[in-house]
């Protein structure tokens, strides 16, 4: 399932991914996609202090420029091509570690918050509901349920056990 690729980045990538388990490769889709929205966020955030800034604004539009005019060249339109794909990656890689981390969050306080919601119910369960369901429910089950399992589902088992 591997394919060849010309950069390192994408063969590694791509590598990386193909000798995950598919659980693996859901938990990093997942971790890319919960990690997105706050590698975005200081994204827009950096960008707009750059901006903001006279001095930093005039550095920014004048690498701008230097990107543009090298791509714009045949010859420096691989290296900057190869440079983009490169920040992709990285910024990928920070999103699916944000992304983790935020997920591992979740998990921890949902599991957190199930817990504390078992130890309420429990108790009232006990002594609530088992007391009312040993007085009504097993009788009938007794009585009605466990004559006809005994008669017609464990013959049933019987007969395709010895078939196998």
């Amino acid at each position: 399932m591997a394919t060849k690729t010309t950069t390192k980045t994408e063969t590694k990538t791509t590598q990386a991914t193909d000798s995950r388990k598919p659980s693996e490769q859901a938990l990093q889709a997942v971790d890319v996609a919960i990690g997105a929205g706050p590698t975005v966020a200081e994204n827009v955030r950096t960008t707009a202090e750059t901006w903001t800034n006279s001095e930093t604004r005039s550095k920014e539009i004048d690498t701008f420029q230097k990107r543009v005019r090298k791509v714009r060249n045949s010859t420096g339109r691989k290296s900057e091509i190869e440079s983009l794909r490169k920040r992709l990656a990285a910024e990928l890689e920070k999103a699916e570690a944000k992304g983790g981390d935020v997920r591992r969050q979740v998990t921890d306080q949902l599991i957190g918050q199930a817990r504390k919601a078992r130890n309420r119910v429990e108790p009232v369960y006990k002594e609530r509901v088992e007391p009312v369901y040993r007085k009504r429910v097993e009788p009938v089950v007794k009585e009605r349920f466990e004559p006809v399992y005994r008669e017609r589902v464990e013959p049933a088992v019987k007969k395709v056990r010895e078939r196998i």
